[in-house]
């Protein structure tokens, strides 16, 4: 299986700690990044290729460039200078941020190249692991990734409006584009959990917005049962208007209860939707994913970490403080729950006991292993768990 291989030729990349920031009894990749190309299934093997996407160091240092090698052999390296607003909006008190776009061509390589890396240079000429792109893999499922596209092609994606609703930006390509590497990473997740995936055979999708993640599994795993609901009518609309039907989308509220019976998923996945309740809700639908989730099934969950109260509240905040001291902060107060605006902060500590009757299996700090980084998240940084429910 792709993930598989793709977890075993993985190398460790680069984790630490910046020092200039005040502790906060947690910790988080300092490299802030997203790739947004080539991804898998348009990965080029035989011409050239474009990479591109943003990194930024959270700190004093400045990315100034990417090494990248194929195999053995340096390619050259490529400037991080690129304007990103996009990126610099939500960072304003990192300067660097506002340029740290990338944009390279990659020539043909060769047929039997078995990686690419790509390493962070920074302005005071240090270096640092940064990801590995693992072209031999990308090349045995070659067949799969043509196949995947296809069926893509032929599913309806929502239009710019829809799609901003639930990723943030208008461009549906991207939308598309991303499905199977996001599916694929959560499939990744799993298997580092000790999770096997061929025992799962009922899956929902809490908070599903259009269905995107929905449409990747389909694609990928399609004997699996997919179910999704989400409390936006408009979205869940489309979805039941233009998915395939396999897949069952339903209307659901902000508070429980679900229309499923007990214990009636192997898995139940939330990208980005504890991230915008209250702790009282949250508390609510904990209880119900134990009423519809079967005893040893699998929750997966992302949640705003340490990185995102650093960027959200100055370390004297109340909130900053509230976080330091607990492990949970709150910001609702002006804001509608289920609104982006509308935030929960959570720390592993916390997430233990709040998740009382699960055992963690697997955590990926800001969406990374302890000492990689993921190439294509799920949710941008955050916090991902893999959870056990023990039963009652």
């Amino acid at each position: 299986m792709f993930v598989e291989s793709l977890k075993n030729r993985l190398k460790s990349f680069f984790s630490g700690s910046d020092e200039t920031v005040a502790p906060i009894k947690a910790s988080f990749s300092p490299l802030v990044y997203r790739l947004e190309s080539p991804k898998y299934q348009l990965f080029d093997l035989h011409g050239e290729n474009w990479v591109s996407g943003w990194v930024f160091y959270w700190g004093d240092k400045v990315v100034s460039e990417l090494a990248v090698t194929a195999d053995k052999t340096f390619v050259g390296s490529f400037s991080v200078n690129l304007p990103r607003p996009d990126v610099g909006a939500y960072v304003p008190f990192i300067p660097a941020a506002r340029t740290c776009g990338f944009n390279f061509k990659l020539p043909a390589l060769s047929s039997t190249l078995k990686k690419i890396q790509i390493d962070v240079v920074f302005s005071d000429q240090t270096h640092a692991d940064f990801l590995t792109y693992d072209v031999d893999v990308v090349r045995s499922q070659a067949a799969k990734f043509a196949e995947y596209q296809n069926k893509l092609q032929q599913i309806p994606a929502p239009d710019g409006a829809l799609v901003f609703l639930t990723q943030g930006h208008s461009q549906t390509k991207e939308y598309q584009n991303g499905i199977i590497p996001a599916v694929l990473t959560m499939q990744s997740y799993l298997q580092k959990s000790g999770v096997d995936i061929e025992r799962i055979k009922t899956l929902l999708d809490f908070g599903c917005g259009s269905g995107r993640l929905l449409v990747g599994w389909h694609m990928i795993t399609p004997l699996i049962r997919l179910h999704g609901c989400d409390l936006n009518p408009q979205l869940i609309q489309w979805a039941q208007q233009h998915l395939p039907q396999p897949i069952d989308c339903q209307l659901s509220h902000l508070n429980p209860p679900l229309p499923y019976q007990d214990h009636q998923f192997d898995f139940i996945y939330l990208i980005s939707v504890f991230t915008h309740l209250s702790l009282e809700t949250q508390k609510q639908w904990i209880q119900e994913f134990k009423r519809i989730l079967r005893k040893d099934g699998y929750l997966m969950v992302t949640l705003h970490g340490e990185l995102y109260v650093r960027n959200s509240f100055d370390q004297q905040h109340v909130h900053f403080l509230a976080f330091d001291r607990t492990g949970y902060a709150e910001e609702g107060q002006a804001s509608v729950e289920g609104e982006n605006f509308y935030r929960a902060f959570h720390r592993f500590d916390f997430v233990a006991e709040l998740f009382a009757g699960f055992a963690i299996k697997g955590y990926f700090p800001n969406g990374n292993d302890k000492h990689r980084n993921t190439l294509f998240q799920v949710a941008q940084s955050q916090d991902v768990y893999v959870m056990q429910y023990l039963g009652e």
